[in-house]
């Protein structure tokens, strides 16, 4: 199965440009897996609610956090990622990451 990775707006792109090479680099490598393969190890998606989900990159002692929906069968539609510096995601991230797909979800009609 091959997956089209969108960006929806830039927060993916601020994101990864603020980060050092080789965290950019593992962030893509394993968005190229999600990319290609059916089956995705479980560590590397987590559902939220409301239809949005993780997708989780360790990088050494760095967790990174990509806030994503399905559109469709095919579409994977980025919003939101931060620096995970804690135990529990924020709540503020993850509404964030609802008020984009709203917004996503408006857009497109």
């Amino acid at each position: 199965m091959k997956r089209k990775i969108i960006a929806y707006k830039n927060y993916y792109s601020d994101f990864m440009s603020k980060l050092a090479e080789q965290e950019r680099k593992k962030i893509l490598r394993a968005l190229l897996l999600f990319e290609t393969e059916d089956k995705i190890p479980y560590h590397y998606i987590k559902y939220i609610r409301d239809g949005v989900y993780e997708f989780r990159v360790t990088n050494f002692n760095n967790e990174f956090r990509l806030f994503f929906i399905y559109d469709g069968d095919t579409i994977v539609v980025l919003f939101n990622c931060f620096k995970k510096k804690t135990q529990k995601t924020p709540k503020s991230e993850i509404d964030k990451a609802v008020k984009l797909k709203n917004e996503y979800y408006e857009s497109k009609q």
